[in-house]
């Protein structure tokens, strides 16, 4: 029986924060003076800097909150070309890409206009620090958002780079309820324009929750195709199988020669990894996860499920059309149609010709992203005496009625009508039960190992 990490990893994700004060001055790296972000000043941002602690330091923008409104909705759907039922924000996937500047204060108000289907909404990677219950889990920070009411999210933007946000209520998101976010500041490197985000995603011609009665039995489904963007073409000639609708496309983009791009790629897929690439071209990564990197320079990026990495393209390969490449790591998942997850880079728009372009990556064997090396953060932060120590959790599996990930030997039980954090607010006692909570005691070091 084959089992997946990716299932899981896909539900990790960090929290935000609404405030954070002000750092001593003297605990800070040195600061530029006020510049102004362009094609050849990207690591300036005003009187802050890619130098600036933004775990300490956030800009004051002083400008209005940026308010979104998000409506979710239930539909028909034939993103590659194969009809089936899609979840979706505003009738789109991926959703609406929500910009924001660091410092911004940001309002999004969020509607549930699905018939039968609670929902909440969570903002991937982001810190919520002192806003926990903005982070937009059920059953933990808040209840589901039944269907016809409307829930309003706020936070203030305290990092920077690229993320997503994506239901994070059952099955929702691998129905394509989920979009992006840039929230802008300074880079490791220039470029000249930003291209905005890419996903990567496996896309199964059955539902989801079609899917799970199979999956729940520790046998990941195998995906029919993979999307970039939304989007893909699946062959349908000679099909007899009626929403084998065909009218699928590859996604497109067009080069400059001499310009540089700036691409943020985000894998969104359910059980699967990634080893992004586009022939004939370089790419320089300045940034994983939120975190500005030491740039570097490669032939392909390896991404696992919801990470996302900031890579600069330079358009000087000979002008013509060019296979951009999802990736699909066979190795990790099983798809069906792995080779085909492909997009195109024309340097002439008019162009309709498929490329010619022949891939010389190596194909990856790991399914854990970029090596670690790799990927070396600019800021430098000593780490070895966090507040509150370390806390350490035991991952495992579990099988009684159906497959499931445990932490310290237990799964994680979650009541939506009852979310966890109330209960601890209220003074119940959760240390330990099949909650997972743990204790810490932040006045001083922890060392809490289960094994």
């Amino acid at each position: 029986m084959r089992t997946s990490l990716f299932t899981f990893l896909a539900t990790l994700a960090g929290s935000f924060a609404s405030t954070i004060p002000r750092a001593p001055a003297d605990l800070l790296q040195p600061r530029q003076t006020a510049c102004e972000n362009t094609p050849t000043s990207r690591n300036c941002w005003g009187e802050f800097s890619v130098d600036t602690n933004y775990y300490d330091v956030t800009p004051v923008t002083n400008s209005p909150p940026k308010e979104f409104w998000l409506s979710v909705v239930e539909g028909p759907c034939a993103l590659d070309g194969y009809s089936r039922t899609c979840m979706t924000f505003n009738g789109t996937v991926p959703g609406p890409t929500i910009i924001a500047d660091w410092g911004d204060e940001v309002i999004i108000h969020v509607t549930n206009n699905m018939a039968s289907n609670g929902t909440s909404i969570h903002w991937h990677g982001l810190r919520m620090l002192n806003n926990a219950l903005n982070d937009g889990v059920p059953g933990v920070t808040q209840c589901g958002i039944a269907p016809g009411e409307t829930m309003t999210y706020r936070f203030r933007v305290t990092q920077y780079g690229s993320t997503w946000y994506h239901s994070h209520f059952s099955l929702q998101y691998a129905e394509g309820l989920f979009g992006g976010m840039i929230l802008r500041g300074p880079t490791t490197d220039h470029y000249d324009e930003d291209l905005g985000l890419l996903f990567l995603q496996d896309w199964p011609h059955v539902e989801a929750f079609t899917l799970w009665h199979t999956a729940k039995l520790g046998a990941p489904p195998i995906a029919h195709n993979g999307l970039i963007n939304g989007t893909n073409s699946f062959d349908c000639s000679g099909s007899q199988d009626p929403k084998c609708v065909g009218g699928g496309r590859k996604f497109e983009t067009v080069f400059e020669t001499g310009k540089k791009y700036l691409l943020r790629l985000v894998n969104v897929a359910v059980d699967g990894a990634f080893q992004f690439s586009i022939d004939g071209h370089k790419l320089k990564v300045v940034a994983h996860d939120l975190v500005p990197v030491v740039p570097y320079t490669t032939d392909s990026v390896e991404l696992t499920i919801g990470q996302r990495y900031d890579v600069i393209v330079e358009a000087d390969a000979a002008p013509g059309d060019y296979w951009l490449r999802g990736g699909w790591n066979v190795g990790c998942a099983s798809n069906g149609n792995a080779a085909g997850i492909t997009g195109i880079v024309r340097y002439d728009a008019s162009s309709t010709a498929d490329p010619k372009s022949v891939s010389t990556v190596t194909p990856s064997t790991s399914c854990l992203g970029e090596p670690v090396e790799k990927t070396v953060p600019h800021l430098k932060l000593d780490v070895t005496n966090m507040r509150g120590g370390v806390v350490n959790e035991v991952l495992g599996t579990a099988f009684d009625d159906y497959f499931k990930w445990t932490i310290n030997t237990s799964s994680l039980l979650l009541d939506w009508s009852n979310p966890t954090m109330g209960q601890i607010f209220e003074g119940k006692s959760l240390f330990p039960t099949e909650y997972n909570v743990v204790g810490v005691n932040v006045s001083g070091p922890v060392d809490y190992c289960d094994s």
